[in-house]
């Protein structure tokens, strides 16, 4: 295990994933400090987080996947919520290491929780049948090109508008009003702070569609990863995730 990288104040970031009876719950991002660890019995000291100026008690026995920001990168791991009390004038969680401590590989996109708005809808049949045209170059002249390429540029799409739950440079899950089909390629254009219209519009395959009731009426829970996303796309989504990571760490 990596703990000899781990030093006291480093900040760290808690995603939940299961309660104490290892159910499922919604998930929750908190941001928090390490204090200690013990390497032989792989407990960990940490500051209780802090949300809106309040501390906020995690419950005891409640399952969090950890990442750790440390100089040599980030590492990170799962743990449960031992033991909370007060330490002098410090709120103080023991949490344990369930799982082996590891660095995050450059294949793994890290998951933000956000709250920002996502426009979506589903590809139109001669959308498709455009894009595969000139993604094939598939023309005589240069003037059935352009052709192909302004009736694609001037296509009217009726969007609806979801909520972003949370984003990684491989997926996305956000709450939309509508259904769409498991396997089925839809359109995103992501709207947030950083990222230009320019860079944010992109294909997404559906993994996961779930009816869910929520206070507002019943909605859908999308999962899905970008398809056919480019480069430059990919790390401009990269590079706004780690930025708004850090500046949350740093408020």
């Amino acid at each position: 295990m990596e703990y000899k990288e781990l030093g006291i104040g480093n900040k760290i970031n808690l995603l939940r994933v299961k309660n104490a009876l290892g159910e499922k719950t919604a998930p929750k991002q908190y941001i928090s400090q390490l204090l200690d660890i013990d390497v032989v019995t792989k407990i960990a000291k940490i500051a209780m987080p802090i949300e809106n100026k309040i501390i906020v008690p995690l419950e005891i026995g409640d399952i969090y996947n950890m990442v750790i920001y440390t100089s040599n990168g980030l590492y990170q791991c799962m743990i449960k919520i031992e033991k909370r009390y007060k330490e002098n004038s410090l709120y103080v969680l023991d949490v344990l290491f369930t799982s082996k401590l590891e660095k995050y590989q450059r294949r793994q996109y890290y998951r933000l929780m956000c709250n920002m708005t996502v426009k979506h809808r589903s590809q139109k049949e001669r959308e498709v049948e455009l894009q595969d045209k000139i993604l094939d170059n598939r023309f005589l002249t240069n003037d059935d090109k352009q052709d192909c390429i302004n009736e694609l540029n001037t296509m009217k799409f009726e969007w609806n508008e979801g909520q972003v739950v949370d984003l990684s440079g491989g997926g996305i899950r956000f709450i939309s009003p509508v259904k769409y089909e498991k396997e089925s390629v839809i359109v995103l254009r992501i709207e947030g702070t950083g990222l230009k219209d320019d860079d944010c519009v992109v294909n997404l395959r559906v993994i996961q569609c779930d009816k869910k009731d929520y206070n507002s009426g019943f909605k859908y829970d999308i999962r899905g990863e970008f398809v056919d996303i480019n480069n430059v796309m990919r790390e401009n989504l990269v590079r706004y995730i780690f930025e708004e990571q850090r500046r949350r760490i740093k408020k």
